[in-house]
């Protein structure tokens, strides 16, 4: 068998740049979409980060909480008219960017996905802007692979279970996983490096780095955006 590269995250809403590039970077993705969701505040999961007026600010989906842990595919985004008044926040802060008429089909139809699932709204948009940015990565949901295991053993049945013998892992993975069990298991920890590439904005006169990937399809387009990434992985 040759190598099998994987990465796993949990499924989040219009994730950053980075994350799409981590995904065509390995051979087999897992959403992580049966780990817990926060008890409070926001996460990535229900919240991503544009450009309102040169600053980074969050844009946020309201979801239920129930009392006690609670899985993430398990839990759904609150019924209110959240889409629309996204829509509108786009429209406010990138109506004038070079690529929104050409895009805002596009996205709209993926905001407008009727699933108050938060994993399978977040797992849907993501898998359609990875087949435009011709991401070709298959793509899998741990809550399908049935493992119960915890922390760094949950990682590594998950990895096994896909075939996968390298794990490419977040820069902070150190933090909270054993790197001595994925060797003794035959598993290869490597790291995620990456420095964000910069790319003209509206309406500010410095890059702001970390926005969700709709800020780079709305100011350089699609066909730039795979450009890029397709740069990065040669």
């Amino acid at each position: 068998m040759g190598n099998v590269i994987i990465g796993i995250h949990q499924p989040n809403f219009f994730p950053w740049f980075g994350y799409f590039l981590k995904i065509a970077k390995v051979n087999k993705f897992i959403f992580l979409d049966d780990a817990q969701t926060q008890k409070k505040g926001g996460s990535y999961l229900n919240r991503t980060k544009i450009n309102i007026n040169g600053n980074s600010k969050w844009l946020t989906v309201p979801i239920k909480r129930k009392s006690g842990q609670q899985k993430i595919n398990l839990t759904q985004y609150l019924n209110t008219p959240w889409r629309k008044n996204i829509i509108n926040t786009l429209q406010m802060n990138y109506g004038s960017s070079p690529y929104y008429k050409e895009n805002k089909e596009f996205i709209f139809d993926l905001i407008h996905y009727q699933s108050d699932s938060i994993s399978k709204y977040n797992t849907n948009l993501i898998q359609k802007i990875c087949k435009t940015l011709k991401i070709s990565t298959s793509l899998y949901s741990s809550s399908t692979l049935s493992i119960n295991n915890t922390s760094t053993e949950r990682l590594i049945e998950i990895i096994k279970s896909v075939d996968g013998n390298i794990y490419l892992s977040g820069s902070g993975g150190d933090n909270y996983q054993d790197s001595k069990l994925f060797e003794k298991n035959g598993i290869q920890l490597t790291y995620n490096s990456f420095n964000h590439p910069k790319y003209t904005q509206i309406k500010t006169d410095h890059f702001i780095s970390g926005l969700s990937i709709l800020d780079i399809l709305f100011n350089i387009g699609i066909k730039s955006t795979t450009i890029l990434i397709a740069n990065y992985i040669k």
